[in-house]
């Protein structure tokens, strides 16, 4: 099955998490010290990386950044006792692929680390399609997993490439929210509130200096977003 590095600060849930995660068939590295978390993400094989950010000397939110400098394209799960919604967008905002409550039950749990390790698997394989996906300034080259803006690569998470690639393929439909979780990361993704509109922020910060035409991720106030060329300025003054 899969490889799985999890770290967190308390020994039991470690031990808990690993028990689940072996009764699966998985293989587990369990760490309390975020040091030796990054060396075996460096030396190991790592499908997976579950993570608690409420760590003793150290900031969680920068130990889960430097692991995805390390790996981009490796899964990360915050696995939290943090419920408020600003740790929450923080830790998505720090590159995290999932934020999940530790209140979450062992099966929905073990269905969000399914969801995860399969898209990570369509990322390294390159079974998104055969083809590119190019609509006005955005290239998405699927089979690489790579989005190019102007030419320019563009540095995305598997989420935020995933709901680029959901908006892309419905150009010019209106998608909701639900529909754009369900689409883009699966049945068995977390349902928090606001998290496509963090991803959606974080991908205008990423793809917007690079573009000339204007924003192509548009927001329809109470009904969701949709993918759509800018609207060309006249060339005509009155």
């Amino acid at each position: 099955m899969a490889t799985i590095l999890a770290v967190d600060k308390d020994p039991l849930q470690l031990d808990l998490l690993s028990h689940l995660l072996q009764g699966q068939g998985h293989k587990v590295h369990a760490t309390p010290e975020p040091e030796q978390a990054l060396d075996l993400l460096q030396s190991q094989l790592i499908d997976l990386v579950i993570l608690e950010t409420v760590l003793p000397r150290h900031d969680g939110f920068r130990v889960c950044q430097q692991m995805r400098q390390l790996n981009p394209y490796t899964p990360l799960m915050i696995l939290s006792e943090r419920a408020d919604e600003d740790q929450i967008v923080r830790g998505l905002t720090a590159a995290a692929d999932a934020y999940v409550l530790k209140s979450v039950s062992p099966r929905q749990l073990l269905a969000q680390i399914a969801a995860l390790l399969r898209r990570g698997n369509l990322t390294r394989s390159g079974r998104w399609g055969d083809d590119n996906l190019s609509i006005g300034e955005i290239t998405l080259n699927l089979p690489q997993g790579l989005a190019l803006v102007n030419g320019t690569r563009v540095s995305l998470t598997k989420a935020e490439l995933s709901l680029l690639h959901a908006l892309m393929e419905n150009a010019g439909r209106v998608l909701s929210r639900e529909q754009l979780m369900e689409m883009a990361w699966g049945d068995g993704y977390a349902r928090l509130p606001k998290m496509v509109d963090v991803y959606i922020r974080q991908l205008r910060i990423k793809i917007q200096p690079h573009l000339k035409g204007g924003d192509y991720l548009q927001a329809l106030r109470g009904f969701g977003y949709k993918f759509e060329l800018p609207r060309p300025q006249s060339a005509f003054v009155n």
